[in-house]
């Protein structure tokens, strides 16, 4: 817990999403994925084959790909910037822009069933002077567009998140049988 130097070390589109929401019930929207990699806090992991590894923590923040004033996507990147958007600069906004970027990552520790979990409380900019890190190994990028490639790199838990993503599926067709018929067009 506490505030670390991060750098983005990845985005990822998810694509679109069921979210189940108290106040809105059941939507679907397009998330992202935004991973920042904490270059102080070394841990150690046993990586998927079974290997011991050590290397700096990461954690990441889930959210709906959205600017809109309310959205917390674009609170986290206001406060990141030290500066709230134009309406132009939102418009042009290409978010794959945070991959590479440093930030100050404020963490707070949350328990749930006995476990601690770590959990991003926010996101603001480096401060003057302060050296920028560089990702270890390298940010990444992932969209099913451009970056398709890049699918193979991704934890297997966000690969499983791309694959749930909802398609878009036909609108059934209109019933317009109970339609009044003299209607001239």
């Amino acid at each position: 817990a506490g505030n670390h130097v991060g750098i983005c070390s990845m985005v990822v589109g998810l694509g679109k999403q069921r979210i189940q929401s108290a106040l809105y019930g059941e939507s679907v929207k397009p998330q992202i994925y935004v991973a920042w990699e904490l270059p102080h806090e070394i841990i150690e992991w046993t990586d998927k084959d079974g290997n011991q590894r050590t290397g700096p923590m990461r954690i990441g923040k889930t959210y709906t790909l959205s600017l809109h004033e309310n959205a917390a996507l674009r609170g986290d990147l206001e406060s990141w910037r030290g500066r709230a958007f134009t309406e132009e600069e939102r418009k042009g906004f290409d978010i794959n822009k945070l991959a590479g970027a440093a930030a100050m990552v404020n963490v707070l520790h949350a328990e749930k069933n006995g476990k601690t979990y770590a959990n991003v409380a926010g996101v603001t900019p480096l401060p003057k002077g302060m050296e920028r890190p560089t990702p270890s190994d390298g940010a990444l990028i992932y969209d099913d567009d451009e970056h398709r490639i890049n699918y193979d790199h991704l934890p297997e838990w966000l690969q499983k998140k791309v694959d749930a993503q909802v398609k878009d599926e036909p609108k059934p067709a209109q019933d317009l049988s109970d339609l009044d018929d003299d209607v001239p067009f």
